[in-house]
């Protein structure tokens, strides 16, 4: 990383994981994802971790932003898989970070596609993004947790709809101890989807999906679909089965509880 127009970061520890052997350290950027995507081939290559104390441009799915106050964690993680799994990748990333809040005590669960959610209250979110460099093809997958953030550093319109480990817990919570917890958790995945195990890790993503069974709607691009949240397929599709039995494979959108 020795061009001067790339972002540098103020450390590059290696790490002994299987997968992820090299993390990069920011003390602030725009965005982890988007940093990420800038070094591509410049020194996060597949098996590099991104993270930052703060974000001032933290990004959500459809251009959304997403508050990173200090005290949160904000992590991009670099793969290469095949460019038609980036979608579950983005799904079963949520996995490890349930993971990691239940055992710091923040019994969490997961709402379809993205978000990390305590007693229906957003708690992380994930965000994955298929790149290409060249012929080379990359996974961003940007992962943000609300560990340490006092939640009237959120903007007004977030605070009540969303929690942080702080706020849920008495303990103290390092974050980089939350992330090697993390972390170990997501190397077994990758490990795991690499060696054709997709659809168990599917059923492990079900069985912690709260959407799956409420009566929902979902805005999509091509417009609004009502129904009961019935299952997700194995490419991370959530099905949708209408009042009348007909079921519709939603691709990408964003839900809302109706019950």
């Amino acid at each position: 990383m020795a061009d001067a127009s790339l972002p540098q970061p103020t450390a590059i520890e290696e790490r002994p994981g299987p997968i992820f052997r090299r993390l990069l350290r920011f003390d602030a950027v725009d965005s982890t994802n988007e940093v990420a995507k800038l070094l591509l081939g410049h020194g996060a290559d597949e098996g590099t971790i991104l993270v930052a104390k703060r974000q001032s441009a933290g990004k959500g799915r459809h251009g959304r932003s997403w508050a990173s106050p200090p005290g949160g964690l904000y992590v991009s993680l670099v793969l290469q898989p095949d460019p038609d799994y980036v979608a579950t990748l983005g799904l079963l990333a949520g996995i490890p970070v349930v993971k990691a809040l239940r055992h710091y005590g923040v019994f969490a669960n997961l709402k379809w596609p993205n978000d990390v959610v305590f007693m229906e209250k957003k708690i992380g979110g994930i965000l994955s993004e298929g790149v290409y460099r060249g012929d080379a093809f990359y996974a961003v997958i940007g992962i943000g947790v609300n560990t340490g953030i006092d939640l009237d550093r959120l903007p007004e319109e977030a605070r009540a709809r969303a929690t942080s480990v702080k706020r849920e817990v008495p303990e103290y919570v390092d974050n980089d101890d939350f992330l090697e917890y993390m972390m170990k958790h997501f190397e077994d995945i990758v490990s795991k989807f690499r060696t054709g195990t997709r659809d168990r890790l599917i059923k492990d993503y079900r069985g912690l999906c709260t959407t799956i069974g409420k009566d929902i709607v979902v805005a999509t691009p091509k417009g609004k679909v009502a129904g009961r949240a019935y299952d997700v397929t194995p490419l991370g599709a959530l099905v949708v089965m209408a009042p009348d039995g007909g079921k519709s494979e939603i691709v990408d959108g964003t839900v809302e509880f109706t019950t």
